[in-house]
């Protein structure tokens, strides 16, 4: 997106992690109010019931319990699109151009989505009815997107939810080390079969650990998952999304390698993204202005990134937030603000030209010896990813071996790796820190 630009920008990302239909019982329901408030419910497990508690009308529980409660479980939250029918029919409103085009920018263009695409792969039990399987939730959104040319101005990204060690699809976990299996599998088959590969990561569950954080820095350049806030008391013990220490003011920040809130030296770019209509860490009016602030103080543009999930009502989120987004840019007649493509906003933001060397490479194969020759730009991380597809129906990944550091690369394929003429299908996908992107079809 190439805006003229006058005043500083902020540019406004709505980053969807997309995950496909999600069912909860109400005794499950009852059972993570327990779990997240530490308490027990002396009621059974009914609709009326719920409804009491939506209400607060209960003397077993504190006040300050009983609010807690009732954001856990407002009708909001609760009511989940189940099935693909109801998702559809959410999409085929919100995708189209009428939508998008009452909630314009400063610009006058639309409403923009970034779609991060879950795979539930690896589970050996779904109580809440997901969509199992490679592939499935992506291919669904890409038919979805086939029909209706107003999305082209959107984004497909990555999402990914690490699995627990009971393989079920509604606990969460935060190990990439235990999943590696099936995260290269959801890499190798998105490259191979649908010649995907990302270039924004959104953390499954707002979660980075060292080893996601190591994972990141080796592939994918940029990362919208920084929940800072100030005076984050959700939860106590650091679980699951605490991002204590990151900045909290709006800033785009390269991570230290040991610990991804900290300012470091690693390559790629963290930015700071707030929830919608949630439970915890929702965007604020005031966080909305903190944007607008930084843009007018600093005269430079700003990412202020929204998320949210496509198994609840998008339109309602979306609507609250831009009556917010409104009434402060009425505030700050000198910034605007632009509804943005991740990526887009990631490079304007950091200020990347586009006059940058992009990345490409060059490939040949002398008998059973691939060569890779990097011949413009450099690798994000210290290598292409190679995926591979044996005629046998396996997807594999592997290294490469050096030759001249981020210049030239070698593959083997004999005993010790793949023969060739088990090989049905072999590409590489090689980032560079600008965004760019190279993929190549080796076979």
């Amino acid at each position: 997106m190439n805006v003229s630009q006058k005043n500083p920008i902020v540019y406004v990302v709505h980053h969807v992690d997309t995950e496909g239909p999600l069912y909860e019982s109400v005794s499950e329901t009852f059972k993570r109010i327990e779990e997240i408030i530490g308490i027990s419910i002396p009621l059974s497990p009914t609709k009326n019931n719920l409804i009491k508690l939506q209400k607060g009308e209960v003397d077993f529980l504190r006040p300050d319990e009983i609010e807690k409660m009732k954001v856990i479980i407002s009708p909001h939250l609760l009511e989940y699109k189940s099935s693909w029918k109801e998702i559809d029919e959410m999409l085929f409103r919100i995708l189209t151009s009428n939508f998008r085009n009452k909630y314009k920018d400063s610009f006058g263009n639309g409403w923009i989505y970034n779609w991060h695409i879950l795979d539930h792969a690896g589970f050996e039990t779904n109580p809440r009815h997901r969509d199992m399987g490679y592939l499935n939730i992506y291919d669904h959104y890409m038919e979805i997107f086939s029909q209706l040319e107003d999305c082209q101005v959107d984004a497909v990204e990555w999402h990914f939810h690490p699995i627990h060690y009971k393989k079920q699809a509604n606990i969460s976990a935060t190990s990439y080390d235990n999943n590696s299996e099936v995260l290269y599998q959801i890499l190798c088959r998105r490259l191979i079969e649908r010649n995907y590969f990302p270039l924004v990561n959104r953390a499954g569950f707002h979660t980075e650990r060292p080893d996601s954080n190591w994972f990141l820095e080796q592939w994918i350049p940029f990362d919208a998952s920084n929940q800072s806030i100030e005076n984050d008391d959700y939860y106590s013990s650091a679980r699951f999304g605490d991002w204590a220490g990151a900045p909290h003011d709006w800033s785009i920040y390269h991570p230290d390698i040991y610990d991804w809130r900290k300012i470091g030296r690693c390559n790629r770019y963290i930015a700071r993204v707030l929830n919608l209509k949630t439970r915890f860490r929702n965007i604020t009016i005031d966080e909305i202005r903190k944007a607008f602030s930084k843009a007018r103080r600093g005269q430079c543009d700003v990412y202020l990134g929204v998320t949210d999930h496509d198994f609840r009502e998008i339109s309602v989120e979306i609507d609250e937030f831009y009556k917010m987004l409104l009434e402060v840019s009425k505030e700050y007649g000198d910034v605007d603000f632009s509804f943005a493509r991740s990526i887009d906003a990631f490079r304007n933001v950091i200020g990347i030209t586009g006059q940058e060397e992009k990345i490409d490479l060059d490939f040949k194969i002398e008998e059973n010896l691939l060569q890779l020759d990097i011949i413009s730009g450099e690798p994000f991380g210290p290598q292409p990813f190679l995926a591979i597809k044996t005629k046998s129906g396996k997807y594999l990944h592997d290294n490469l071996d050096f030759g001249k550091f981020k210049q030239q690369y070698y593959y083997t394929f004999d005993v010790y790796t793949v023969p060739l003429d088990e090989i049905a299908s072999v590409k590489i996908a090689c980032n560079d820190k600008y965004g760019n992107q190279c993929i190549k079809t080796i076979i």
